[in-house]
C-alpha cells in the first residue's frame, strides 16, 4: 500500500481537519506518518490521545517548551533570524524558516518517512513537504483552510510579501490543492491560474445526538474557536443581548486568558448584562465540541468580514453548529452569505459588525420558538444525512487516489 505523510505547522488538537484525512487513509490501509510541530500549550495534553495511541504515526519536530527544549529553542532561534534576513535574501531557505519555525526540522523528518505522497496543511507546511517529495520523486498535496496571503490588510507587510512569495514558489510544485470554501477556491483559481481547487467542507463525522426542544427563557448562544479574543466578532454578540428582552446566556468556548475575560465582562456590564449572562469555557478535546455544543440552542457565526481571508473562509463553526443540531445566526461574509444563499433553512443571516441587526436575528427566535426548534432539527438531520465527513471523505479518497494513480 501507499505511504502518505502529512505536515502542519500545528499540533493534532489544533487541526481535526487533518486528523480526519490521517484516520481516513489509515483505514483504508495506506502507511501514514505526520509530522507536526508545538504550537498551542494548552493542546498539549489533548495531543496525548493520537500520540499515544499512535505512536508510529505522529512525530514532534522542532521540540517543545517541555520537550527536547534545546531543539525548540534553536529552532526559534533560526525563525527569528530567518525572518529578519528573508526580507533581503531570497536564498538559502531564508523564507522558508521565516514562514515556519520548524522547516528545517520538518524536511528531515518528512524525508525519513519516504513516502508517496506529501500532504501540506497550511503554507507554513509546504515548502517542507515540496523538498521532500523532490528529494525522492514524489508527489504534493496542499490544503488551504485559509488563504494565508489574504490575513493581511496592507500589502506592504512584510508578512504578506513573505506569504505571497512562498506560494508563488511552492504552489506550481502541487499535484492537488483542496480548500475549505467556494471562495478561497475561486480567489486562488483566480491567482494562480495554474491551479484547480477542489472544495472540502470543514465537516465533521456525525455522532446521535439526543435533541431536546428549545423552552421559553432558557435561550443560549454559543460561540467557539481556538482563541477567545477581541476583534472576532464577540463584542456584537454581547452588545446584541443587552438589546434583547430576554434573559439569554453566551456561552464562549476557547483558550483565553484574565485580560480577555475582564474586557468581556467590561462590555457586557456596559451591554446591562448580568454576570451570569457571559459563561467562558476552558477548551475541551476536539472529538467532545459536538456533544457539547449540542447542549446550546443557536450558534453565532459572527466575523467581521476583515481582512479578506476573513470573509471568504467558512469556518468549521458553522458546521460544528449545523452537525450538533443548532440553529445558526450569520454575519453577512461574502463566504457566509453565499452559503445561507445555497442552504436558506440553516438560520439568518444579519449584517456584520451591527449588534442592532443581530439582535433582531435573535429576537426572531425568542418569539418564534416553533421556528427555533424546527431549525434545530432541519440542521441536525442535515448533518446526518449530507453535511458530514461520512459524505465529504469520498471526495478526499478520491482526490489521494488519482493523484497516486490508483
Amino acid at each position: 500500500m501507499k505511504k502518505v505523510t502529512f505536515i502542519t505547522t500545528g499540533q493534532p488538537s489544533t487541526n481535526p481537519r487533518l486528523v480526519r484525512e490521517v484516520d481516513t487513509l489509515i483505514n483504508l490501509g495506506y502507511q501514514v506518518n505526520v509530522v507536526y510541530c508545538y504550537y498551542q500549550n494548552w493542546a498539549t495534553a489533548f495531543d496525548q490521545h493520537y500520540t499515544q495511541s499512535s505512536a508510529t504515526v505522529y512525530h514532534l519536530c522542532g521540540g517543545s517548551p517541555k520537550s527536547n527544549r534545546i531543539t525548540y529553542l534553536l529552532s526559534r532561534a533560526r525563525f527569528k533570524l530567518s525572518n529578519f534576513l528573508a526580507k533581503y535574501v531570497k536564498k538559502y531557505n531564508f523564507a522558508e524558516n521565516a514562514i515556519s519555525r520548524t522547516h528545517y526540522n520538518a524536511v528531515r523528518a518528512a524525508k525519513k518517512t519516504k513516502a508517496d505522497l506529501y500532504i501540506a496543511h497550511n503554507l507554513g507546511a509546504l515548502p517542507a513537504a515540496v523538498q521532500a517529495a523532490k528529494h525522492g520523486g514524489k508527489k504534493v498535496g496542499y490544503d488551504a483552510e485559509d488563504m494565508h496571503s489574504a490575513q493581511f490588510e496592507h500589502l506592504d507587510n512584510p508578512n504578506y510579501v513573505l506569504n505571497k512569495y512562498i506560494e508563488a514558489k511552492y504552489f506550481p510544485s502541487v499535484h492537488y490543492f483542496t480548500a475549505a470554501s467556494p471562495l478561497i477556491a475561486e480567489k486562488y483559481k483566480n491567482t494562480y491560474l495554474y491551479l484547480h481547487p477542489y472544495l472540502l467542507n470543514n465537516v465533521f463525522p456525525k455522532q446521535i445526538l439526543e435533541k431536546v426542544e428549545t423552552q421559553k427563557n432558557t435561550l443560549k448562544l454559543f460561540w467557539f474557536s481556538q482563541t477567545i479574543g477581541k476583534d472576532r466578532g464577540i463584542e456584537a454578540i454581547i452588545t446584541a443581548m443587552g438589546l434583547c428582552p430576554v434573559h439569554l446566556e453566551l456561552h464562549l468556548l476557547g483558550n483565553s486568558d484574565d485580560l480577555n475575560h475582564n474586557y468581556f465582562n467590561v462590555l457586557a456590564k456596559k451591554s446591562g448584562l448580568s454576570t451570569d449572562q457571559v459563561i467562558f469555557h476552558p477548551p475541551i478535546a476536539p472529538w467532545e465540541i459536538i456533544t457539547f455544543a449540542s447542549k446550546f440552542d443557536i450558534g453565532i457565526a459572527s466575523e467581521i468580514g476583515r481582512p479578506l481571508n476573513r470573509d471568504i473562509c467558512l469556518t468549521n463553526k458553522i458546521f460544528t453548529y449545523i452537525q450538533s443540531g443548532l440553529a445558526v445566526i450569520f454575519s453577512d461574509t461574502r463566504a457566509q452569505s453565499l452559503f445561507c444563499e445555497e442552504n436558506p433553512n440553516v438560520g439568518i443571516l444579519f449584517k456584520k459588525n451591527d449588534p442592532l441587526a443581530l439582535a433582531d436575528a435573535i429576537n426572531h427566535y425568542v418569539n418564534h420558538l416553533d421556528i427555533l426548534n424546527q431549525t434545530k432539527l432541519h440542521n441536525y438531520e442535515l448533518g446526518q444525512t449530507t453535511m458530514n465527513w461520512e459524505t465529504e471523505r469520498e471526495k478526499f479518497i478520491s482526490i489521494v487516489s488519482k493523484t497516486l494513480g490508483i
